[in-house]
């Protein structure tokens, strides 16, 4: 069946999401809306919206709302994305609450990098389209602390509640509440071992994924590596779905993040028995973090060490110890069942950081 609605959405792409806002706006008195990009981009932190919307589906008994998902305002209006597995439908924002008549409640989440976007569309269409909502949230995903610089996060105050939930626990603290002057509560994502099978290390290959992470020093580390390991297989991870990339990850000893850190590059490879390689930044990364040897203190300790280190934990007792630390720091912050109580708290009104 979800295949068959797949292919008809495809072929009608319009009426199919002319359909589904007719369905989520009958008679809907409270809503809650997900903002997500509308673009086929690669990135965790479009599955986690996605993640953070069928968790929300599932609380309704807390908010009493309809939940959807709604393209950024400007963006392509793209019905679904198709690099991973799901059954999620995109809707267009202003269609939606075209179709709500007199909504007594609205909660509108953003990513963060899309603050300023929907200031303007705010700005420009809220005289007509939020004119008869009596109650309106607007909350702030705070996905990537660096994403937040110059956002006017003030300026959302003008047409109604502020408040930003966090994905990271280094900067889950009250002078990220104090900086950005709303409140704050910590969210976290929906992961945990739980939800992953670990590999052995008599069942890994010598292969070292990568993240595609644009960084100055990328080429030369790689070659770097390439050189100092002959026998390593180095993929960077590009254009692969995410289904196919966690077979990539279940196979693999080795992974290296160049993004910001504490990211799924750097994550998903540990969960699933593998060594994972960064560089420590204290904007993700939380203290004890630092003290792992497998993380470094800049990418110039990374280059001299990191080759060296591959060679010297490859081996069973050496690989496993440095991967259970790792895994263990992992558990500590991440569990679903974690997340889904820090869900119902902010639906609750429970903030971390009123």
């Amino acid at each position: 069946m979800a295949r068959f609605l797949d292919a008809y959405a495809q072929r009608h792409p319009d009426l199919t999401r002319r359909i589904l806002t007719r369905a989520v706006t009958f008679n809907t008195k409270r809503l809650i809306v997900f903002l997500t990009p509308g673009f086929e981009y690669r990135a965790g932190g479009i599955m986690a919206i996605a993640t953070y919307y069928r968790e929300s589906l599932a609380l309704r008994n807390i908010h009493r709302a309809k939940v959807v998902l709604c393209t950024v305002p400007g963006e392509p209006q793209l019905l679904k994305y198709t690099w991973f597995e799901n059954r999620d439908y995109l809707l267009d924002l202003e269609s939606v609450l075209k179709g709500c008549k007199g909504l007594d409640y609205l909660q509108l989440h953003m990513p963060a990098y899309a603050v300023n976007q929907v200031l303007d569309w705010l700005s420009s269409t809220s005289a007509t389209l939020l004119r008869d909502v009596k109650d309106v949230h607007l909350n702030i995903l705070v996905q990537n602390i660096d994403n937040m610089q110059g956002k006017n996060v003030s300026g959302l105050k003008r047409f109604g509640k502020v408040t930003c939930t966090t994905s990271h626990e280094a900067y889950s603290n009250l002078a990220t509440r104090e900086t950005l002057g709303v409140p704050l509560h910590r969210l976290s994502v929906c992961n945990g071992p739980e939800r992953y099978s670990v590999s052995a290390y008599q069942d890994k290959e010598p292969l070292l994924l990568v993240s595609p992470d644009p960084h100055p020093l990328r080429e030369q580390v790689l070659q770097h590596l390439a050189q100092k390991c002959p026998d390593l297989t180095i993929k960077v991870i590009h254009d692969l779905s995410y289904e196919d990339y966690m077979q990539l990850v279940r196979r693999a000893k080795w992974s290296l993040t160049f993004g910001e850190g504490l990211d799924g590059y750097f994550v998903e490879p540990v969960y699933s028995g593998g060594v994972s390689f960064a560089v420590f930044n204290p904007r993700f990364f939380t203290p004890a973090f630092a003290d792992l040897e497998n993380i470094y203190p800049s990418w110039e300790v990374l280059m001299d060490r990191m080759a060296a280190d591959i060679q010297r934990l490859d081996e069973p007792v050496a690989f496993t110890r440095c991967w259970q630390q790792t895994y263990d720091l992992l558990s500590e912050l991440y569990s679903t069942n974690r997340f889904r109580e820090n869900l119902r708290q902010f639906y609750r009104g429970e903030y971390t950081f009123p």
